[in-house]
Order: structure tokens, then sequence, then C-alpha cells
């Protein structure tokens, strides 16, 4: 893992922790602040990560997160349903994906599917 993104993952650790209520483990609970700059981040890197497999045929970029779920648990679990669009085309109309990213110590896992 590149340290930029082991740094991202700690810092979304703490961001995250510090945001759920008393008893966090286990159970999915709502992220407060979906503007976070982490979890904008964690949206990019889900919306980079599925271009990337798909080898950029067509290419999906980040509009905004419309919720987001955390779980905290051997790590940090997220759902964010976002809005993505397709290439760089502004008038390009939106689509709703969910995406589930597993943060753990030394990895990242990533699931996105369209909702």
């Amino acid at each position: 893992m590149k340290p930029v993104t082991f740094l991202m993952a700690l810092t979304t650790v703490a961001v995250v922790l510090s945001t759920v209520s008393a008893n966090p483990y286990g159970g999915w609970q709502p992220i407060e602040n979906i503007h976070n700059y982490c979890i904008q981040e964690i949206a990019k890197f889900a919306v980079g990560t599925h271009n990337l497999e798909n080898n950029f045929k067509h290419p999906l970029r980040l509009v905004r997160i419309r919720r987001g779920l955390v779980q905290v648990v051997e790590g940090m679990n997220y759902k964010l349903d976002v809005m993505v669009a397709e290439g760089n085309r502004l008038d390009s109309k939106g689509s709703m994906y969910r995406t589930e990213v597993n943060v753990r110590l030394g990895a990242m896992e990533l699931i996105f599917s369209h909702v």
C-alpha cells in the first residue's frame, strides 16, 4: 500500500470514530457529515477504482454523495450511495450507484453496484 493511502485510511478511521455514536461497534451508523474530506476521498477512490477495473471504457465521475453508512468492525466498512455521471460532459444524466468500501489496516476493498 502506498504511504498516502495508508495515511488516508488511518485518518479516515480517526475521523469516523469521532463522529459515530457511543456504541459504534458492529452496527451500521449513518455518516453525519458526508461532506467530510475523508468521506469524499473514499467516494472518489470507489469511482476511480471502478473506472480502472473497467479499463476506462465508459468512465464515471463523482457528482455527489447522497447518503452514507459506516460500520466499525476490524477496520471500517462504508456504504455510500453516490450519484455519478458518464465522462466529463456536464449535461450527462446522472445515475445512482451503491459502493461498499472496506478499509482495513493495510488494505482497501471495493464493491461497486448500480442501484
